[in-house]
């Protein structure tokens, strides 16, 4: 019945959360979070194989995939500005991805945390297909790093924007770059609906991060662990 169910249940679920956040401005709601959410406790509660919800939902998976492209149109929009602040950016953007492995890196080490672990987690902040290719090089497990992408970019996308503001950063192009940045595709997303600037500034930080973090990550973990 799931296979069947999935693609409406989803859209449903994601108009409906859409509708509400429009009527509620709360960064709680939000439109991956809340359908994950209400998704899997309805295949807890009723015992469906969460491989048959899947299926149902490869056809969203595969339009997903896709849809990345419409990422590129903010960033065609926004091309004088980015031109002109294109080494800026590629410092910041750089410098995220270090500070992301290193700290992750330092942390872990000190917890004692197996090395197998640590390359499935350093990847956390770039998206979802770079982290488990990434992981799998350097010998950790790929679904490992999937779940906690998916965490980093929900949290990201709830306390992002809040965060921002309270810590007095109102520039749009900084928003955006910190989006992008820390919560990839997910808090690009967010930035996307808060104004065409934060979309294509969140959009460039995710390119720039993904490509410095599939660098940084091997490096410092071959310098960690020899």
């Amino acid at each position: 019945m799931m296979l069947w169910l999935a693609i409406p249940l989803t859209a449903l679920l994601y108009l409906l959360v859409k509708k509400l956040s429009r009527r509620y401005k709360s960064p709680l709601m939000n439109t991956i979070m809340l359908p994950a959410l209400a998704i899997i406790a309805l295949l807890l509660l009723t015992g469906q194989d969460p491989a048959d919800y899947q299926a149902g939902t490869r056809p969203l998976t595969l339009l997903l995939e896709l849809a990345v492209v419409s990422f590129a149109l903010p960033l065609y929009q926004q091309a004088a500005k980015i031109r002109q602040r294109r080494w800026p950016i590629v410092l910041c953007c750089s410098l995220s991805a270090l500070i992301s492995v290193g700290t992750t890196l330092v942390i872990g080490g000190m917890m004692q945390a197996e090395p197998r672990l640590l390359a499935s987690i350093t990847t956390k902040s770039i998206t979802t297909p770079l982290a488990m290719s990434v992981s799998q090089t350097m010998g950790g497990i790929p679904a490992i790093a999937a779940g906690l992408v998916i965490i980093v970019g929900m949290m990201g996308a709830i306390i992002g924007f809040p965060l921002l503001k309270w810590a007095g950063i109102h520039n749009p192009e900084a928003q955006g770059l910190a989006m992008g940045a820390s919560a990839h595709a997910i808090g690009t997303g967010a930035a996307v609906d808060a104004g065409p600037v934060q979309g294509a500034f969140a959009s460039l930080a995710m390119v720039v991060c993904g490509i410095a973090t599939a660098c940084w990550p091997r490096r410092c973990f071959i310098c960690t662990f020899g």
